[in-house]
């Protein structure tokens, strides 16, 4: 895997300074993209998504002794959709698709309950003297060689127009950053269509992998490790220990089969509330609602590569991507419409009664039941 071109790597204080940038930019770049809507109907399931589907309905009665209580949560579905989940399961969550498989777990901290950490929530000794929020865990198995840079971000689905004046404050936003972190950040508001004829490229920023904080290569034949482990904190390389090795040594990994490939993110947690759907410490003594931003839940979080070999055109577009993890997240307290969520879980759709009470404890601002309960023969199998 080719390192970043013409990439200057921060040292000594410049952790600081990229962590400052970054949730900056993501802020500046959620309101460059205010007001989507998003309207796109998720891909047909694949037969071994459909598969791994049928293995989650008949477990899932099983699971349901692992789902967490009622309390607010984050939630969301892989794209396409293999159900309805949410963050602190005991295990990981399993995904697949055609160019990876893996496991992936999502702890955040109940922040609108703070106090239940001391009894409740199973990962508080995990986060108990850190300033994070939320920490996602990924581990990858690679079905063919990744030839092409990987880069991991957000997304939205649809072009919003942004005012000059906007833009140029997006302009050198996004300079300082590149300062920072190197040349390898990418960012678009997208393509208006009253304007662009042919492809359109939606909104996005990524970063290459050394956006990620902690990173674990399994050789072939041994034990990766369990994404669950108390110890989990102290493996592998971390960010923080040596920013500039720790850019030269990810950017320089191959990710190929056979190796196992272990992935940590929480650099920025401490400033974006997922289940508050806020983003806090920005703005001295004042909190930005999500919604205000970007218009409307969810925000898709992706992780691809992008053809690298094809001439000419260099946008982000759809043709050439090709996505190693997708999935749309939202606040179980800020929730997408009805219509949108069935788009997003068409499985919600044949739960009638389940939903109507969903829709119920949505418009009352908190779940009085769990989507886990409510949907407990509908949820992802768990390894």
């Amino acid at each position: 895997m080719a390192g970043p071109s013409q990439m200057s790597e921060p040292t000594g204080d410049a952790w600081t300074l990229s962590v400052a940038c970054g949730v900056f930019v993501l802020g500046a770049l959620l309101y460059f993209l205010a007001g989507a809507k998003l309207k796109a109907k998720d891909a047909a399931v694949a037969s071994s998504t459909a598969g791994t589907r049928r293995n989650n309905a008949s477990q899932g009665c099983a699971a349901t002794s692992h789902m967490r209580d009622s309390s607010p949560n984050m939630h969301f579905t892989f794209l396409p959709s293999t159900g309805l989940f949410e963050c602190n399961p005991l295990v990981p969550y399993t995904f697949d698709n055609e160019n990876c498989s893996g496991l992936f777990l999502p702890m955040h901290r109940p922040t609108l309950d703070m106090a239940s950490e001391a009894d409740k929530y199973p990962y508080a000794a995990h986060f108990k003297g850190r300033k994070r929020l939320w920490e996602m865990r990924w581990q990858f198995r690679f079905k063919h060689a990744v030839t092409d840079r990987m880069r991991f971000g957000i997304e939205l689905e649809e072009y919003v127009p942004v005012n000059s004046g906007t833009r140029r404050l997006m302009e050198i936003i996004v300079a300082v950053l590149r300062q920072t972190v190197g040349s390898e950040v990418y960012h678009s508001t997208g393509d208006d269509p009253n304007k662009v004829s042919g492809e359109i490229e939606k909104p996005v920023f990524t970063m290459p992998l050394f956006a990620f904080d902690q990173f674990i290569v399994t050789p072939e034949g041994e034990e990766p490790p369990e994404l669950t482990d108390p110890g989990f904190a102290d493996l592998g390389t971390k960010r923080t220990d040596d920013l500039a090795g720790f850019i030269r040594q990810i950017s320089d990994m191959e990710l190929k089969p056979g190796s196992v490939y272990t992935f940590a993110f929480w650099s920025i947690s401490q400033f974006l509330d997922a289940i508050k759907w806020e983003i806090q410490k920005v703005i001295p003594f004042k909190t930005i609602d999500f919604n205000t931003l970007c218009g409307a839940p969810p925000v898709n979080l992706v992780l691809y590569t992008v053809d690298e070999k094809s001439q000419g055109d260099k946008r982000h577009v759809q043709r050439r991507k090709n996505y190693h993890f997708r999935l749309a997240f939202w606040s179980s307290e800020k929730p997408p419409s009805t219509d949108r969520l069935h788009e997003l879980v068409p499985s919600l759709k044949d739960q009638n009664a389940e939903v109507r009470l969903l829709e119920s404890d949505y418009k009352h601002g908190s779940a009085a039941r769990s989507l886990s309960d409510i949907f407990a023969c509908c949820v992802s199998k768990r390894i």
